[in-house]
């Protein structure tokens, strides 16, 4: 069977979809076009360039919190990504979108127009750190002469990219809400983030072909690191429990 595959953003909630990966691996299902936002650009990126699952999940693994929270200028955003930008390019050693294996279309937002656009071409690594930066908490990312912000805030689930190809999609969302205590700044500004861009991925699920999305990440926190395994799992195994649907409505 062939496939596209759209990924949506989730921070670390990302190892989810890698377990998604694992499972279509032994399928044998081959993905011929990957989208992403965000974390999903992330692991879509790694896709595109030819990596396994467990190349992947060992990458998120071994991220520490200082790849994602140096800080930053503090002029447009408190923490900066360049250490993950530097990890990516020591992975992925790509700089051109035409080198990957497959197509791989990175979602990001114009901070100017506030409009996503879906990048695939030129080099990849900008544009995969630029979808990931959920501003204010990181620096929107410069490239060129133009800033850019997390695709999550525009199309967190990109589909629309992959609508031109011959093969159905499936969308897989990693951003359930979950029932909390708002008690702090902070968890309101995440939660705040989280009801956006989940809003803005509700399309996916009449554009795409197969939609699944992941609830055992629901508890998760965007960026707890101790919680990278559980994730990973639940996303293999909910695929795995819901495959026989999917794989028809892929047919």
């Amino acid at each position: 069977m062939k496939i596209t595959l759209s990924l949506s953003g989730g921070g670390l909630r990302g190892a989810g979809h890698v377990g998604v990966i694992k499972f279509l691996e032994e399928k044998g299902v081959e993905v011929t076009a990957v989208a992403g936002s965000s974390a999903g650009a992330i692991v879509g990126l790694f896709l595109a360039s030819g990596r396994s699952s467990d190349e992947m999940y060992q990458f998120l693994k071994d991220l520490e919190k200082r790849d994602l929270f140096s800080l930053g200028s503090k002029e447009i955003g408190i923490f900066s990504m360049r250490r993950l930008e530097e990890k990516l390019n020591s992975f992925i050693g790509i700089d051109d979108y035409s080198k990957l294996d497959i197509p791989c279309y990175t979602c990001v937002t114009d901070i100017d127009s506030g409009e996503h656009q879906y990048i695939s071409s030129g080099n990849p690594i900008p544009y995969t750190i630029a979808s990931s930066t959920i501003t204010p908490l990181f620096e929107a990312k410069k490239i060129g002469e133009k800033l850019y912000i997390d695709g999550g805030f525009s199309d967190n689930l990109p589909v629309r990219p992959l609508k031109k190809y011959s093969e159905k999609n499936l969308a897989i969302n990693i951003n359930p809400l979950r029932s909390e205590s708002l008690d702090s700044f902070k968890s309101l500004l995440i939660r705040s983030i989280l009801i956006m861009i989940r809003s803005n991925s509700m399309g996916a699920k009449k554009l795409s072909d197969a939609y699944l999305e992941i609830k055992g990440v629901a508890n998760m926190h965007l960026f707890n690191f101790s919680e990278i395994d559980s994730a990973y799992e639940s996303g293999y195994n909910e695929i795995k429990d819901s495959w026989d649907k999917i794989y028809k409505k892929l047919q």
